[in-house]
Parts: structure tokens; sequence; C-alpha cells
């Protein structure tokens, strides 16, 4: 069965008890709720059943848990490994493009123009900022030329 859907202005009525119960509703506010509790009994036994039930609630004595409570930080290795898989794949798309220019290059086509260390055709930009991302995924001593297993 389809529970019907409240009327629009019972369904401001009903927000509005709630702000009224925690004290936060205007003056102005207050007097349409109850212009239109005289108008609907529904909205005021809904006024009545929530007012009652959190009175309750607050009179309630505080519980205090039987075991101590603590939360527990979850490490996110996937994000780790994305960035290393990100490197990675810089690295080969990097270290390919050039080994493909290098070719061109030498065959005839437009000197390279990249500068590198130790012959490895990546340029030393390029190698600053995959250094940089390895860094941050794995903090520690890391030099250009160094092999980093990852």
């Amino acid at each position: 069965m389809l529970t019907p859907v409240q009327p629009t202005e019972c369904m401001q009525a009903r927000e509005a008890a709630s702000v009224l119960l925690d004290g936060e509703l205007s003056e102005l506010e207050t007097a349409q709720l109850h212009g239109h509790l005289r108008v609907c009994d529904e909205c005021e036994d809904y006024l009545l059943q929530t007012g009652v039930f959190t009175a309750k609630l607050r009179g309630a004595a505080l519980e205090q848990p039987a075991l101590p409570a603590f939360t527990v930080r979850r490490r996110r290795p996937a994000i780790r490994l994305n960035v290393a898989v990100a490197a990675v794949t810089i690295l080969a798309a990097t270290g390919s493009s050039f080994a493909v220019g290098h070719l061109l290059g030498s065959s005839g086509g437009a000197p390279s123009a990249t500068v590198g260390t130790s012959g490895s055709g990546v340029s030393l930009p390029q190698q600053n900022e995959v250094l940089g991302m390895l860094r941050r995924l794995r903090p520690g001593r890391l030099e250009s030329g160094r092999v980093i297993p990852v």
C-alpha cells in the first residue's frame, strides 16, 4: 500500500514543529505553525507525540558503554598503489617516447633536445617530477639514478 504524500503545508508545519522543540523557531514562524495547528489535527497530534518522545529522550540518563570505545584509522593502500602505478606508467611512457624520438633523431630527423643524466634519455625536470612523486609515496632519501622497488 502506498503511503499518501502529506500536503506541502503539513510538511512545512512538521519541520517547524521539530525546530520549535529545539527552541529555534522565530516568533513569526511560531505564529504560522500555531495557525496551521488550529486547522490540522494530524499535525497537532504529530507535534504532541514528537514533543513527548523528545522530552523522554532528553530526560533519559546517559548510558555508559560497557566496553571501551576507540576509533581505528584505516590506511588506504590502494591510493599508494595507484600512485606507484601512475609513476611507473609515466616513466615507461616517457622512456619509450624518448627512445622513439632518439631513434628518429639518429636517422636524420630533428636532434633530441633532452638533457639526461647517465644516458637515461629522460630530461632533468621530468626526473625531478617523478622523484617528487616517489618521495611522497615513499618518504626517505631518493636520488636520481637509484633503483626503487615498488
